[in-house]
């Protein structure tokens, strides 16, 4: 939980931006910045996320996408503190609110002091840049009267958020115990109500035995291991200490436990958002094909009667003077010497109810003809919208644009906004092994530029075998060792729906062994000459593999 007292935990690990340069600021989403630090002759990347399910402000060695056209906000971060030092870094009264001193020259060589206040408040989180003496020059979330009766406009003066509670760093151990002793703090909400900063992350587990107000002095004082464990809920969790609870799960620091604990889960809202849930969507449109090729098959067993008429057509003939009517006649077959009784109406004659016979044969051929048609094209569309499904869940968001994309440009989604959209070439995530790049698709789109228009004939491409994954080029012709070809099967392995399997088979050919599937939606190929090759994909081996920026 990111509490207040959490964030003074993070201040420890903040403290190394001291003295640091800010470099670049960039967006990620609508509300998460990438500031780059050069501090201490290292560079660091500093998240500050406003988002209402996901703020948080941590150090992060993960790879956002950038916008090509970044929101006002962010040029006016970049005018005003491109280029500032960082003079110093504190919270307010234990509470959710960061403050980044930062001092500077302006495009007129004069020197300027702001303040970057990050609020990281849930669904109240905001970002708000003042001059020294806080007035607001903008912030990312105006408000008029906002949460805590506060103006947060350019020009109004910023003022801290209002709260009678008391900040338990203040005390000693002595004034802290008689303190909780004469308000008779009695329960985790009596210690929320009246400390800054206190969740039940370390409110509920102070109440293990009777000395709740030492347990609660020495857990605010206890050592950092970033952990992940399930609560008194049951529920996943992560804290700064997993105090008594045993941790599923502990980390090297606070900021590393932040990029494993969010990352994922606020990049899939991302997409979501920028997305229209094209994951639902997609999800939807395979249970729509499922349910109607179920109905496809039903039809198509109903047409198994289709030689039967034939048989009573041709058998009927052999009566062709009945006079009498009845509803039933029985007729030898003598196909295999036995009787068969064959319905009739009795309106019509022999003779008409053979050549009825006749045309239910004829139809019924006509409609199993077309019934396989619709279930081969049916069962084409489900593989296609599985790929799509597998796709979505290792995209990143312009990954996930692309999908929407091809969605729209095969009439599924109909594009309100851009209709005359400039298409831009597909960006590809390259590793680089030792100056031999390995390219993947994680797309369709992306797996069409790959293969067929970016790789040359030579190269060595890679595809999990039998299931839905990215296409993998190694982008060397000659001279290829077996390790280049070993990490190039373990990022096909890795980036399919088998990722999480062992002794995954690999396929591998030359590009010029593929072929495009005609007339099927996605990017399938056949191939020849290919090679087998058995990989157990590994996460941890992924990350270690340099990305080609």
């Amino acid at each position: 939980m990111f509490d207040g007292i959490f964030l003074n935990k993070m201040l420890e690990e903040l403290n190394i931006l001291k003295t640091g340069r800010i470099n670049k600021i960039n967006e990620s989403g609508d509300t998460d910045f990438i500031i780059s630090i050069r501090a201490n002759y290292n560079n660091y990347n500093l998240l500050i996320s406003a988002s209402s399910s996901f703020s948080r402000c941590h150090l992060t060695e993960k790879t956002y996408d950038f916008p090509a056209i970044p929101k006002s906000f962010t040029m006016l971060l970049r005018k005003h503190i491109s280029g500032f030092f960082i003079k110093d870094i504190y919270t307010y009264s234990s509470d959710r609110v960061l403050i980044f001193s930062l001092e500077g020259f302006d495009e007129l060589a004069y020197k300027k002091e702001y303040f970057l206040i990050a609020e990281i408040m849930g669904r109240y989180s905001n970002i708000i840049l003042t001059d020294n003496n806080y007035e607001i020059i903008d912030s990312l979330k105006h408000d008029g009267i906002g949460e805590y009766n506060r103006t947060i406009l350019p020009h109004a003066t910023y003022v801290f958020p209002e709260s009678n509670k008391l900040n338990p760093f203040d005390y000693t151990k002595d004034d802290l115990l008689k303190l909780i002793e004469n308000k008779k703090l009695e329960t985790p909400k009596d210690y929320m109500n009246t400390f800054n900063g206190v969740s039940f992350s370390i409110a509920e587990p102070i109440f293990k035995n009777d000395e709740h107000a030492l347990n609660f002095y020495n857990y605010l004082h206890k050592e950092i291991i970033p952990s992940s464990f399930l609560n008194f809920n049951n529920k996943k969790d992560f804290y700064y200490n997993s105090f008594d609870i045993k941790p599923i799960k502990t980390y090297e620091s606070l900021s590393k436990m932040l990029d494993d604990y969010y990352y994922q889960e606020d990049l899939n809202a991302k997409i979501k958002s920028k997305t229209n849930d094209l994951s639902s969507f997609i999800n939807k449109e395979i249970k729509k094909l499922e349910n109607k090729l179920i109905k496809r098959n039903k039809e198509l067993n109903n047409t198994d009667e289709a030689e039967n008429y034939k048989l009573y057509g041709e058998l009927l003939l052999t009566y062709p003077n009945l006079k009498e009517k009845q509803k039933y006649i029985e007729i030898l077959n003598y196909y295999n010497n036995e009787l068969v009784k064959i319905p009739l109406d009795i309106k019509h004659t022999i003779l008409e109810n053979s050549n009825k016979y006749y045309k239910k044969y004829q139809k019924s051929k006509s409609a199993i003809s077309y019934i396989n048609e619709q279930i081969e094209k049916c069962e084409n569309e489900i593989t296609y919208f599985k790929s799509l499904s597998f796709q979505i869940s290792i995209s990143n968001i312009n990954d996930a644009l692309e999908i929407k994309e091809e969605l729209i440009n095969n009439k599924y989604l109909f594009d309100k906004e851009n209709k005359n959209k400039k298409k831009q070439k597909p960006k590809l995530l390259t590793y680089d092994l030792n100056g031999t790049y390995i390219s993947v698709g994680k797309n369709n789109v992306q797996n069409d530029y790959l293969t067929h228009k970016l790789s040359k004939p030579n190269e060595l491409w890679f595809h999990v075998k039998d299931a839905p994954g990215s296409h993998v080029v190694l982008h060397k012709s000659e001279d290829i060792t077996e390790d280049e070809i070993r990490c190039a099967a373990l990022i096909a392995a890795f980036y399919s729906t088998l990722g999480e399997s062992s002794s995954v088979p690999v396929d591998y050919t030359k590009i010029k062994n593929l072929k495009k599937v005609p007339k099927i939606k996605g990017s399938f190929v056949t191939m020849a000459h290919q090679k087998t090759i058995y990989i157990d994909p590994d996460k941890n081996i992924i990350d270690s593999l340099k990305v080609k920026k």
